[in-house]
């Protein structure tokens, strides 16, 4: 009765046997983490190695240059390899740590000492939320403030290139479209904000170069004109869109559109390095109903994201203690293969959010699915 006690107080308790898989686990987790970030770097430099030694109009880049760029470019890129990949990085961790264990004949010592698989992988789940929570804050605090930089192409480290900019929703309805937008300057040429009243066209706002201060745009020869009645309401907007003249000579736009922004949005991926507050700042623009939608499906992915991760490793640690005698190879081919199948779910929802599939459901769709599987898959573990 003594020995049956002290088993389940072995069992149950924190210990050395937590400690050691703990330690096990983080280690690998080291591992993996260089792995797979090393990994997804080399790949894509090996696609884009060439947009980093190509002639620029000072000339080509020297050996000192090219790498410089190329630790410039990759150093920030890192934090979104990682977001993208925090789930996967967990999963292969814990199949490093168990696969190791098993090969040792561990795991045999400890069921012969009456401990259940269950309570083993108890450490591993614990330590994957916690590090599931490195991932909210890379998402949430740094990716926001590297994001500027994450938006950059391979050839821009030189140079940030001169973009255009068309019909961005502002603040009070307005809209905002300009010839181009030198990023570096942070200056407009041809400005041109449509000013709206319940949808309907009242007025213009011109100028011929506009600079941001630090709080709204500074306009060089900025007019403002005025659609229907003369005296700017608008009347019923049947003015045949030629304006009456210009009544208010401005020198400045106050705006919702920052430098930052205007640099972002041209990159069609923007809305996953902006933070949450960032997200329900963009949803008061007046946005257009299909960007509303991929809006609303970020937000409801930052909540979804860490469940899912959480559900892809509980999903690949049974397959990875079985007490049946399996091979290495046989053990992580199972344990990817469940996890890979929510993984290319969550993708195909991520891309199907908002347009096809509705917002709240593209993100609830992969937790709804594969939750009971992984608790079924978990249950199945003979201990």
């Amino acid at each position: 009765m003594r020995q049956s006690k002290e088993k389940i107080d072995l069992g149950l308790t924190p210990g050395i046997l937590d400690r050691y898989v703990a330690g096990e686990f983080l280690f690998n987790y080291l591992i993996a983490i260089a792995v797979v970030l090393s990994l997804r770097v080399l790949i894509d430099l090996f696609i884009e190695f060439d947009e980093f030694v190509e002639t620029k109009p000072g000339g080509a880049p020297g050996t000192l240059q090219v790498v410089t760029n190329i630790l410039g470019f990759y150093g920030p890129k890192l934090f979104e390899f990682f977001r993208d990949f925090s789930g996967a990085i967990v999963l292969l961790a814990a199949a490093f740590s168990l696969t190791r264990m098993t090969r040792h004949n561990e795991l045999t010592v400890v069921l012969a000492s009456g401990i259940s698989l269950k309570r083993v992988i108890v450490p591993i789940v614990l330590l994957g939320f916690v590090l599931n929570m490195l991932m909210v804050f890379d998402q949430e605090v740094i990716l926001p403030r590297l994001a500027d930089k994450l938006v950059r192409q391979h050839d821009e480290m030189g140079h940030l290139r001169i973009v255009r900019t068309l019909l961005l929703p502002d603040r009070d309805q307005s809209v905002l479209y300009a010839r181009e937008y030198d990023p570096q300057s942070q200056t407009i040429t041809d400005m041109n904000v449509v000013l709206r009243q319940e949808g309907v066209m009242v007025g213009q706002i011109t100028a011929d170069q506009a600079k941001w201060d630090g709080k709204g745009w500074l306009l060089v020869e900025g007019r403002r004109w005025f659609y229907g009645s003369s005296d700017g309401s608008g009347g019923s907007g049947d003015s045949g869109g030629a304006a009456i003249k210009p009544v208010q000579i401005v020198t400045r736009y106050e705006s919702d559109l920052t430098p930052e922004y205007l640099w972002l949005q041209r990159n069609s991926n923007y809305k996953s390095l902006m933070s949450s507050g960032e997200l329900t700042g963009l949803l008061q623009r007046g946005l257009k109903q299909a960007e509303y939608n991929e809006v609303i499906s970020e937000k409801h992915f930052r909540f979804a994201d860490p469940v899912i991760n959480m559900v892809m490793l509980m999903l690949g640690l049974p397959m990875l203690i079985s007490r049946e005698k399996r091979s290495t190879k046989t053990s992580m081919f199972l344990a990817f293969a469940g996890a890979g199948g929510c993984f290319v779910a969550t993708f195909a929802c991520k891309l199907l959010g908002g347009n096809v599939i509705d917002p709240f459901m593209s993100a609830a769709l992969p937790i709804i699915v594969f939750t009971p599987l992984s608790f079924l898959s978990l249950d199945g573990i003979k201990t």
